[in-house]
């Protein structure tokens, strides 16, 4: 019985020798790298390093975010405060289903949709931008009840949410509203429901 199971893993992944890690397909073909098991990429290999997917032993598939300018691309400003984010932001246009906010978002490189990390910029995303209903980039594409962030693959627990209440049913997209003086994680059907959205672009400064 090992020796099955060890074959299924020689079968779907690779070894990753410079790391000690066992490469999934997906990690390989972006060209990744495995990182610790237990540890973000950037603890482990520095500051531009994210995550994207797993390796096959759980530990994080990490890759080297490409060098972007810091300054904004173009339409997309500043907060008036950087306490709570040095990001730039984006209020789209028309209001559109979560697919096309995405498509939209993603059409500036390095940028995506929204992705609230405290409540602090949450307040002042809002503030700036009064969007109301607005879509987040935390969605569970593939259905199988977990989950992530757009961005880099990671993790949005509805059991331990970043900041506010949250409602989860069988719908695949997240949205988020401050009602009734306080915030609110609602997960939506992907395709027909129409919201504002927010793409956001982190600054980087190029080496």
């Amino acid at each position: 019985m090992m020796k099955f199971c060890c074959s299924i893993v020689i079968i779907l992944c690779t070894l990753d020798v410079s790391h000690c890690g066992i490469l999934s397909g997906k990690c390989q073909s972006s060209n990744g790298t495995c990182g610790q098991r237990g540890y973000s990429c950037d603890a482990t290999f520095g500051e531009r390093w994210k995550q994207y997917g797993s390796c096959c032993n759980k530990r994080p598939c990490c890759k080297l975010a490409p060098c972007v300018s810091e300054t904004c691309p173009a339409g997309f400003r500043l907060l008036p405060s950087q306490v709570t984010s040095t990001n730039c932001y984006l209020r789209g246009g028309s209001k559109t289903n979560w697919v096309n906010a995405r498509s939209i978002c993603a059409g500036t490189p390095g940028a995506y949709l929204w992705r609230p990390n405290t409540e602090q910029e949450a307040v002042a995303v809002t503030s700036e931008f009064n969007p109301g209903f607005v879509w987040t980039g935390a969605n569970d594409l593939d259905q199988d009840g977990l989950y992530i962030f757009d961005t880099e693959n990671s993790s949005f627990d509805f059991n331990a949410l970043p900041f506010g209440s949250g409602s989860r049913s069988s719908n695949s997209c997240l949205r988020l509203d401050f009602q009734n003086n306080k915030w609110n994680w609602w997960s939506h059907n992907c395709h027909n429901y129409d919201l504002a959205y927010i793409c956001e672009y982190p600054r980087r400064v190029c080496p």
